[in-house]
């Protein structure tokens, strides 16, 4: 079996956006995980490497660890892609490139999960990459590639015990 490697966005895919927050989410007052998130990582790290592959402009790999942490899912991760730290952004050839290169994978072994259609889902099929859209609110029900509605479908599509 080949080997998968996921890469997560970070707001509103596994971590909640508050509009009324501003600045690094590390910071912010109240954080929280997207529904399920936490067992959906707890299950899938177990067979698969997951990653951070996020285009938050405030924030560095050491305050998305701290975010992460506040919510106990900073384990799960092997690593966290950032724009600070690859100085490109989704859905660029050469965002994908640079951690293809960094993991020394193919293509064919990355899935990216996100919530947005542009940036995460047409970014990583523009660039051959298997790619999974998040609709935690149902927005692209049109959508005929790969759609979940819940964290833990991920599991499903793999054939990961739910249980």
């Amino acid at each position: 079996m080949m080997r998968k490697v996921f890469l997560f966005d970070w707001g509103d895919t596994i971590m909640r956006n508050f509009p009324c927050e501003t600045g690094k989410m590390n910071t912010w007052k109240k954080v929280d995980t997207m529904p399920n998130a936490q067992e959906m990582l707890k299950k899938l790290s177990k067979s698969y490497d997951c990653y951070i592959a996020t285009n938050a402009k405030d924030s560095f790999k050491k305050d998305i660890i701290e975010a992460l942490e506040r919510v106990k899912i900073n384990k799960f991760f092997k690593d966290i892609f950032c724009f600070n730290e690859i100085g490109f952004l989704k859905p660029s050839s050469e965002y994908f490139d640079k951690i293809i290169r960094q993991l020394d994978v193919t293509k064919a072994e990355i899935v990216m999960i996100g919530d947005n259609l542009e940036t995460d889902i047409r970014g990583a099929q523009e660039n051959g990459i298997e790619s999974i859209l998040y609709d935690y609110n149902n927005n692209h029900q049109d959508y005929n590639g790969n759609r979940i509605t819940n964290l833990l479908e991920i599991l499903e599509l793999y054939s990961i015990q739910i249980n």
